[in-house]
């Protein structure tokens, strides 16, 4: 039962920190600080390796949780993919250097 809670745990915490992400991610995004979505990309690849072990850990001791693994994989997808587009939109433009 504590495995069930802590299994259900996870995955709840990461689809906040998603929806937290993305949150804010788009509020830098509009307000031009392209520099800190480079620390959201950060944290979203440490929630991936979170959730990955997790799932890992469940698959091998088989505790008859991860009947609802594909949605561990859909949520891995999307923290994967908005790291990416954060790495992408992180990048500040260079500024001309002047003489």
């Amino acid at each position: 039962m504590l495995a069930a809670f802590i299994y259900w745990g996870l995955i709840l915490i990461n689809i906040a920190w998603l929806a937290l992400s993305l949150y804010f991610s788009i509020f830098y995004l509009v307000r031009k600080e392209n520099g800190n979505l480079w620390a959201f990309g950060l944290l979203n690849v440490l929630s991936a390796v979170v959730l990955w072990v997790t799932m890992l850990i469940y698959h091998t001791w088989g505790w008859g949780i991860t009947q609802y693994s594909s949605l561990i994989y859909l949520i891995l997808g999307l923290l994967i993919g908005l790291t990416v587009i954060q790495a992408i939109l992180g990048r500040e433009p260079k500024n001309p250097k002047t003489a």
